[in-house]
């Protein structure tokens, strides 16, 4: 597993299905408010817009980026009308 140790930033980080927890988030979080370059990084992290059953979803994904001082923009959606939408956030770190 890669660890979050260290100061090396990124202009990208891409990240699917990786907040289906509360825990899972607050991690995912974590990792990208320490590693997204402030002012011209971009995460784009895609899921679905709730996961039954395990706490996570893409709220929670936008209101735990606001708490870590990260902007959530939604800039996708995929609804197939047979099963859950999935949702396309583009998170942002203000230049410091």
């Amino acid at each position: 597993m890669w660890s979050s140790e260290g100061s090396s930033l990124f202009d990208l980080i891409l990240t699917a299905e990786t907040t289906y927890t509360e825990q899972s988030t607050a991690s995912v979080m974590r990792l990208l408010a320490r590693h997204l370059r402030p002012g011209t990084g971009l995460a784009l992290i895609a899921g679905k817009r709730y996961y039954f059953g395990t706490g996570g979803s893409m709220e929670g994904v936008r209101a735990e980026a606001q708490a870590r001082g990260l902007q959530a923009e939604a800039v996708g959606s995929v609804d197939d009308g047979r099963s859950n939408i999935r949702d396309i956030l583009a998170l942002r770190k203000k230049a410091a």
